[in-house]
């Protein structure tokens, strides 16, 4: 799909334009400095899901990379059900990004203006496939001793996309990344899960992003008195599994079968009770994770 054709309109600098023509100068700074932030906020049945989750995480990632969104969450939530509605998506994506402007070619940001900028669009899964393969990346994440990983921005997915282009041609679907210490981080744009003797396990936040799948799925193990364990992980402890798993918004809950040679089970009672607990919450789609219960 060629994005730079989508039809519909997108929210831009305070308007509503054709979405062809919501377009920056190839001199833009967060296009030559990778410091803008955005979110990826799934849609079903005509209604945004945890929108206002996305949007106050959009409003943090933005203090943290120093750029200045001066449209309340309010304002926000308004701007992107409308735009749901204007290009009737009734099951699709919202993609907000805040950037800046083309007032500075080196990273000095002081002269640079913050604009946003809001587009949303039909799609569906983001794979296919009923289950996936993945591949170890060379490349590992950076954690908090180096980087602000509780920012949702560009530069934070620099590796994961050379990670990525690096699987072209193999028989891998997407790649697992380590951190700085080898300890199992996420995937390259997705949280990942596994389960041993039905315990859930996930890594700590050190070196992630904090989904809001992710937060979900523990909100969903909480309730229901599903066992889980957060901490630092190694890849021995992954390969003992007995089922893995990914998630994201666009991903949903998605299956692994193999990491390297290593291979899993897929039909697990614990995935499909979640993706069915996934599956309600998406039908009235709350604003805020805290709203279940």
């Amino acid at each position: 799909m060629d994005f730079s054709k989508l039809k519909g309109e997108i929210f831009f600098n305070n308007s509503f334009i054709n979405s062809r023509k919501a377009n920056i100068h190839v001199l833009n700074h967060s296009l030559h400095f990778a410091s803008s932030v955005f979110e990826g906020i799934g849609v079903y049945n005509g209604k945004p899901l945890f929108l206002k989750e996305h949007l106050i995480r959009l409003k943090r990632s933005s203090e943290i990379m120093k750029l200045s969104l001066s449209y309340s969450i309010k304002n926000l939530e308004k701007i992107c059900r409308k735009l749901v509605s204007k290009n009737k998506i009734r099951n699709g994506y919202i993609r907000p990004i805040v950037f800046r402007s083309s007032h500075s070619m080196s990273p000095e940001t002081k002269l640079c203006k913050s604009q946003i900028a809001i587009a949303a669009w039909k799609w569906g899964k983001l794979f296919k496939k009923r289950a996936l393969s993945l591949e170890i990346s060379k490349y590992p994440k950076l954690n908090k001793t180096v980087y602000p990983v509780d920012a949702k921005s560009s530069g934070g997915y620099q590796t994961s996309v050379i990670a990525r282009s690096n699987l072209e041609g193999t028989k891998f679907d997407d790649c697992l990344m380590l951190d700085l210490k080898s300890y199992i981080a996420e995937t390259s744009a997705c949280n990942i899960f596994w389960i041993k003797k039905n315990v859930l396990y996930t890594p700590t936040e050190n070196a992630i992003l904090n989904g809001v799948t992710r937060r979900c799925i523990l909100k969903i193990c909480k309730l229901n008195k599903i066992k889980y364990k957060t901490g630092n992980f190694k890849l021995k402890d992954i390969y003992s599994a007995d089922y893995a798993f990914m998630t994201g918004t666009a991903a949903e809950i998605q299956p692994i079968k193999s990491i390297r040679n290593v291979k899993y089970k897929i039909n697990s009672e614990l995935v499909n009770f979640l993706k069915i607990k996934y599956e309600s919450i998406k039908e009235i789609s709350p604003n805020l994770i805290e709203d279940l219960n």
